[in-house]
């Protein structure tokens, strides 16, 4: 694991850095997860190793810094802070790929910091607003009641229903978060937005994929698809595809990444395959974090 320090916000960025051939990939988890927990299986997929892979917990969460007492954990502000550490490590035109809230963070990024950004794969980001299960349960409460009571009762729960599926890891990575940043962030996730998610998914000038997972329900995705983003299916997974089927993510995020790229930035000699899309895209985004 790897420590970068963020000055403008006197804290400590980490990340794992898997070595590999460029351009970078940089991983951001949902919320409640970890990118150093949630994607080690997946980028060491034999769809995907050999690709330099920058697995970023934002701060508040895994093994980052909780941030400063002012840091607000809005998703404009994550962007802030990935984009600070891609400059600080000199990278551009990274592969960005971001679940859920990660997801969210990862468009806000392309948005604001396109240069930032050579290709954007999202899976089952929060495009709307209003749009979320957990985010909507966490900011129904008021902050200092998640905080002090509300965060606790989440953790046990979760707790309660990865015992019954023999699974402890989702309960770890909750355990990582700040309640602060986890209550901030769920509610920026939910907040009304110009543009809003969806519209900067839609205007981003790089090439973009989105992925659903099968189990997630239908999704209309005529206006994705119409703006030239290519929807991927993963396969018997639902939204914690990273856990549902990881294998089967790995496959559908390398086949997103080599489907929008140039030819001379497939490896391997690999040609792109054809998406698969959903029959219908826009209801997977209430699966969202």
């Amino acid at each position: 694991m790897r420590a970068h320090r963020l000055s403008a916000y006197d804290a400590w960025i980490r990340y794992l850095d898997l070595p590999g051939d460029g351009p970078a990939h940089v991983y951001l988890a949902g919320l409640g997860s970890a990118a150093t927990a949630e994607f080690p299986e997946i980028v060491t997929h034999p769809a995907l190793r050999g690709r330099r892979s920058l697995l970023v917990d934002l701060l508040g969460t895994g093994w980052s810094d909780p941030g400063p007492g002012w840091f607000g954990h809005t998703i404009e502000e994550h962007a802030a802070t990935v984009a600070a550490l891609l400059d600080g490590l000199g990278l551009h035109r990274c592969v960005v790929v971001g679940h859920s809230l990660g997801g969210s963070v990862a468009i806000t990024l392309a948005h604001t910091r396109p240069d930032l950004v050579g290709q954007l794969v999202t899976s089952e980001p929060n495009l709307d607003p209003g749009v979320g299960r957990l985010s909507r349960h966490i900011a129904d409460q008021p902050e200092t009641r998640f905080v002090m009571r509300g965060y606790d009762v989440l953790r046990a729960s979760v707790e309660r229903e990865e015992r019954a599926a023999g699974q402890s890891l989702f309960y770890a990575t909750t355990g990582r978060w700040s309640p602060l940043a986890m209550y901030r962030a769920a509610v920026s996730l939910l907040a009304e937005r110009d543009p809003t998610f969806r519209a900067q998914l839609l205007a981003a000038p790089m090439p973009r994929a989105y992925l659903v997972g099968e189990r997630s329900g239908d999704v209309d995705a005529t206006d994705l698809a119409a703006a030239g983003v290519t929807v991927h299916v993963v396969p018997d997974a639902g939204h914690t595809m990273a856990y549902d089927n990881p294998t089967g993510y790995a496959e559908a995020i390398a086949a997103a990444i080599i489907s929008t790229a140039r030819p001379s930035e497939v490896p391997d000699g690999r040609q792109p395959q054809r998406a698969h899309t959903s029959r219908n895209a826009d209801a997977a985004a209430t699966n969202a974090s």
